[in-house]
């Protein structure tokens, strides 16, 4: 008998070795991306812009359009104490800034070898503070691919000692398929080897734009997990490969998709990122200043409900591309947990933690049947709460939600 248990014994820890082999371990300060800023890499100015300034022009925009705070947080249905609370903020930075060396820069040439060029220097150049730093390059149908990976990874290393390598990771577009996940993986490998850089230094994210790729998600996945970051939504793509008559973000076919994206991307511990809100908060020229006012509060509104309703699905974050989108947006995920979500948090495990001193193994907190279950979607709420600076170090410690490793990378 003896015998017969030891065998099994040897193949449960066999798989969940397995198990545990897929999940990505990536650095807590990864788990904060509740935004992505992205940028053209063709115009170096704007770049700069997005990485050093982040959404610091909120009020000198909003001021311009005759717009008050009261009148903003009328419209988004919020207190003003949580604007000016947000606007008091010492780092009005983005949690990650995406160069864009793929859509969201003209299809030539010399416009392509412009923003390499860019993309070399502000990665080498820009202050980028605790913002972490992606380039996404052209997809693999383009015949720009190969060369943005290269040219753009390596310049950016040139004098410089790998433990300073600027660039935390990349965004991969238009991936359809796990082997071309593998290869992207492969020709990081090799830059990586090149560089002097430890393995799967370089991240990836990945963006799910395709009915192929939302069909093969899992496949995907692992097909890159080692290095895996996050894993984004591309709507505006997606419609168009799966001819949705409408580009919708509450869309039927889209929510599934980012069910099974949320669903996944946990799975594995990686931020599922949800796609940006293509109407940006700009004036029209043939419009009145009343009419241009009424234009930013409606389509700032927008952004903000889009941002809670991925929130309310289990998104993590959101793609911006403008820095009033990146206020509304990191506004939206504030207030998604607020501060006495956070205390009501940790004093469920608090209590849970004494329960289970008392040899407990589930108990009633607040009139709510609370076990391993529910401690656990705590700890995993509040570690998150860390992360984007919700809830302190300290406090992180004492539950053990983080290490001192992780305290000390986020300043605590």
């Amino acid at each position: 008998m003896r015998e017969i248990i030891e065998r099994f014994e040897r193949r449960r820890r066999e798989l969940v070795a397995e198990a545990e082999g897929l999940f990505a371990n990536v650095p807590l300060r990864y788990l904060a991306q509740q935004a992505h800023f992205t940028t053209p890499a063709s115009n170096y100015d704007m770049v700069q812009k997005a990485v050093e300034k982040g959404w610091s022009a909120t009020p000198k925009i909003l001021d311009k359009a005759g717009i008050t705070l009261r009148e903003l947080a009328e419209t988004l249905g919020v207190e003003v104490a949580a604007l000016e609370t947000l606007l008091a903020k010492k780092d009005p930075r983005s949690p990650l800034v995406m160069v864009d060396g793929e859509d969201a820069q003209a299809l030539r040439d010399d416009v392509v070898a412009r923003g390499r060029e860019n993309s070399v220097r502000i990665f080498r150049e820009a202050d980028w503070g605790r913002t972490l730093r992606f380039y996404r390059p052209s997809g693999m149908n383009l015949k720009y691919c190969v060369e943005d990976v290269f040219l753009t990874l390596t310049g950016v290393a040139e004098g410089r000692d790998p433990n300073h390598y600027p660039i935390d990771g990349i965004v991969f577009p238009k991936s359809e398929h796990p082997a071309e996940l593998r290869w992207v993986c492969e020709m990081l490998a090799a830059i990586e080897e090149r560089l002097g850089l430890p393995r799967n230094r370089i991240r990836v994210q990945f963006l799910v734009e395709s009915g192929w790729c939302a069909a093969q998600l899992p496949d995907m996945i692992r097909a890159c997990h080692e290095r895996l970051a996050g894993i984004i939504w591309g709507i505006a793509d997606y419609s168009a490969d799966t001819l949705l008559p409408e580009i919708r973000n509450d869309h039927p076919q889209c929510d599934w998709a980012r069910h099974v994206m949320v669903n996944l991307a946990a799975t594995v511990g990686v931020p599922c990122i949800d796609n940006m809100t293509v109407n940006y908060p700009v004036a029209d020229p043939a419009l009145s200043p009343g009419e241009n006012q009424a234009r930013l509060l409606r389509r700032l509104k927008e952004c903000y409900d889009d941002a809670l309703y991925g929130c309310r699905l289990g998104m993590s974050g959101k793609w911006v591309g403008h820095p009033l989108q990146l206020f509304v947006v990191l506004l939206a995920y504030r207030n998604a947990l607020p501060e006495e979500e956070v205390r009501a948090e940790v004093a469920k495990i608090d209590a849970y933690g004494r329960a289970v001193a008392a040899e407990q193994g589930a108990t009633i907190i607040a009139g709510v049947m609370s076990d391993r279950a529910t401690d656990r979607h705590a700890r995993n709420r509040l570690r998150r709460a860390i992360a984007v600076g919700h809830l302190d170090t300290a406090t992180g410690l004492r539950l053990g939600l983080i290490n001192r490793e992780e305290a000390a990378e986020l300043g605590g």
